[in-house]
């Protein structure tokens, strides 16, 4: 306490906690003190024992491949699943490859995807993904059913439809990206599984769904590969 700078250090460090929590409450459309203060008032957990079983149609490389080369509005949206696998570069080269052929595949994100905000627009940078490629939540789901593709690469409770059907359950109320009305819905992901929320997705079992299940660096590679070798061919 007698050091004036560890004092100022410290709580810029605090203030600047404090800013990266309100921009989280946001987000997910929670009160700051419920979130401070978890025991009180939290959601019920939405019921699971009595659902019928659920089935979902899988894809596959090639077809999906197929999907975007024909396609004229693709959205990519990024989530943790990307980052954990590394895929931003081959996400990033597929763009680009598209864009070539004027395919306008842009991506966007959601406030709160990955671990923190800001992590996907981080990784996109990295990769060399030019900013005006990229748009936030709300800018992309005003147009959402102009894309004839959208495409979500490791991201699930961002993009979950429960946040807006499925009243008291952990998500209720959040905002989200609406990717199921796009014209065509593909997800990439490791498994059928839930997300942080741990919540089962009705986006995967929508008329409009596919699932691609995979690792998402080896999904994103095959399809820079085929798509390429699809326009190659044009």
């Amino acid at each position: 306490l007698q050091s004036t700078a560890l004092t100022i250090v410290g709580s810029l460090i605090g203030f600047s906690g404090a800013i990266l929590t309100k921009i989280m409450c946001d987000a997910m459309n929670r009160d700051i003190f419920n979130v401070l203060f978890g025991g009180i008032n939290t959601v019920a957990p939405s019921k699971k024992g009595d659902e019928p079983k659920k089935e979902h149609v899988e894809t596959s490389v090639a077809a999906t491949a197929e999907l975007l080369a024909n396609a004229k509005e693709v959205l990519v949206v990024p989530g943790y699943g990307m980052a954990m696998s590394r895929a931003q570069m081959a996400m990033g080269e597929l763009a680009s490859l598209l864009r070539n052929h004027n395919i306008n595949m842009k991506f966007g994100v959601h406030p709160v995807a990955g671990r923190m905000p800001g992590q996907m627009n981080v990784l996109l940078a990295e990769a060399g993904v030019p900013h005006d490629w990229v748009f936030e939540m709300e800018e992309v789901n005003q147009n959402m059913d102009t894309n004839d593709v959208a495409l979500i690469v490791g991201a699930n409770d961002v993009v979950n439809s429960a946040a807006l059907e499925v009243e008291g359950c952990a998500i209720w109320g959040m905002p989200v990206i609406e990717v199921w009305k796009a014209k065509k819905v593909i997800f990439c992901k490791r498994s059928m599984g839930g997300g942080y929320a741990d919540l089962d997705n009705p986006v995967f079992y929508k008329d409009n769904t596919e699932m691609l299940l995979g690792d998402a660096k080896k999904t994103a590679d095959g399809l820079a590969a085929k798509v390429r070798e699809i326009l190659e061919r044009v």
